[in-house]
């Protein structure tokens, strides 16, 4: 914020990191929706005190919308869009002109969502605009272009397959999901990659990259009128509804186990236990049941795992959810020879929970954690992009920051211990690990003490 507060000499920690919240939260001033009768979205969330702005482009598609035949299309698509356009049509030019005027740029792709965004001084904004809705609107997804790029997705791929830490995360989903969109992996495999042609880019591209799929975000420092330039320049968006994407079917209740054997320096392994999607009213309470157990470096497994009896290099906790399915997951890197004792540690965890709870100053530390290191991630104006836009293409109830606050410090002991309860069961529960050759009966035994 580029100043220093001071409340008074004598304020606790908790008390500071609200109030340091309170006044990052007055610098939105406030955020306004506009649904044009495209059906495009167009979201503007002014703030003082910057030069800066992020300019966010969400579209509602991932790799739950493919089928197995297009899996990864979603991934390679976002690669294609910076290949060239009908404005700029040489490879390369979009990231030369991007950085010619040292702007920050980026797209990312996930199951549900993919966004592409640009972060720059504001003297660029429509520069950074005509850019953006250029690659979004008008990208010429050239079949040359198409079969260089499969090198370098395959290769991506390859790359977070030898990363252990990335690989036991996507064997985690398989194992949870199965064969199913919510179980692929969002880059695809070699195989569906290679096999991929124009004529399906050009298939998905209309299906999915529609208006009313598509929600465009500015927030920092913008022009008064930003809300017109982006709708003149995003008139040419395609109208219509996009392709559904698939519902998850849960595979039922049973514990599930997948080891891969692979030469790496620790075994590295995601215990997780399926739970429900996001949009869900216990949502905040399992936000503050991950932070209790591994939400931090002093948390309950950091401080068990690791710092007591030095069995794991990282440790933590957390949830992911997605529109119609959800867990809670613990990952970890621990030594080859001690992932059974290790694991044996986390379920001890586990068990303490469900039994004893969460005590008042144990929950106090934790929402006051929750309340400084919001405060600390939406500084940011691609920080509050993100935070609001993602609301939007997930039709959630918009909810401020300061609105989302009151809800995670609504969270009581009681409903911890509860979910804890609900949550954490054998029958819930799916264990993949990659590391030196393990045996799965050790692990299954273990798993059913949770």
């Amino acid at each position: 914020m580029g100043k220093s507060f001071n409340k008074g000499a004598f304020i606790n920690e908790g008390e500071a990191a609200l109030f340091l919240f309170e006044i990052c939260v007055r610098i939105v001033l406030m955020y306004r929706l506009k649904k044009l009768s495209s059906g495009l979205k167009i979201l503007t969330i002014p703030m003082k005190n910057t030069e800066i702005f992020t300019l966010l482009v969400l579209v509602g598609t991932g790799s739950q919308y493919e089928t197995k035949k297009i899996n990864g299309i979603s991934h390679f698509l976002e690669h294609m869009f910076f290949k060239g356009t009908k404005d700029r049509p040489e490879p390369g030019q979009v990231h030369r002109e991007l950085d010619s005027i040292g702007a920050q740029h980026n797209a990312f792709t996930s199951k549900e969502i993919t966004g592409y965004y640009v972060k720059a001084a504001k003297e660029y904004f429509d520069k950074s605009l005509d850019i953006v809705s250029d690659i979004l609107t008008s990208p010429l997804l050239s079949a040359e272009e198409i079969e260089k790029e499969k090198g370098v997705v395959v290769q991506e791929i390859r790359m977070r397959n030898d990363d252990p830490v990335s690989r036991t995360a996507n064997i985690f989903e398989q194992l949870l999901w199965g064969d199913q969109p919510a179980g692929w992996e969002v880059a695809g495999d070699e195989k569906t990659v290679n096999s991929l042609r124009r004529e399906d880019f050009l298939d998905y591209f209309y299906s999915q990259y529609v208006a009313s799929n598509t929600v465009v975000v500015v927030a920092g420092a913008y022009p008064q009128d930003a809300e017109k330039r982006i709708e003149q320049e995003f008139k040419t968006l395609k109208k219509g509804k996009a392709g559904p994407e698939t519902p998850t079917k849960s595979l039922g209740a049973g514990v599930k186990v997948r080891v891969e054997n692979k030469d790496v320096e620790s075994s590295n392994l995601v215990l997780g236990l399926e739970g429900f999607n996001m949009h869900h009213p216990k949502r905040f309470i399992l936000s503050m049941l991950g932070v209790v157990l591994g939400g931090n470096v002093s948390s309950r497994l950091f401080t068990e795992v690791r710092e007591k009896r030095g069995l794991a290099y990282y440790i933590g906790a957390g949830n992911t959810l997605y529109k119609d399915g959800g867990y809670f997951e613990i990952s970890a890197g621990i030594p080859h020879d001690k992932t059974e004792t290790a694991l044996e540690v986390i379920v001890s965890e586990l068990q303490k929970i469900k039994t004893d709870g969460v005590g008042a100053e144990e929950l106090k530390r934790a929402k006051d954690y929750i309340r400084g290191s919001t405060k600390i991630s939406l500084e940011s104006s691609s920080a509050l992009a993100s935070y609001f836009g993602e609301q939007v293409v997930f039709e959630k109830k918009m909810m401020t920051p300061e609105e989302n606050l009151k809800k995670l410090d609504g969270v009581s002991a009681p409903q911890i211990k509860a979910l804890a309860r609900e949550l954490f069961q054998p029958s819930r529960s799916a264990l993949a690990l990659v590391g030196k050759a393990q045996s799965d009966t050790g692990f299954l035994k273990i798993l059913k003490q949770i």
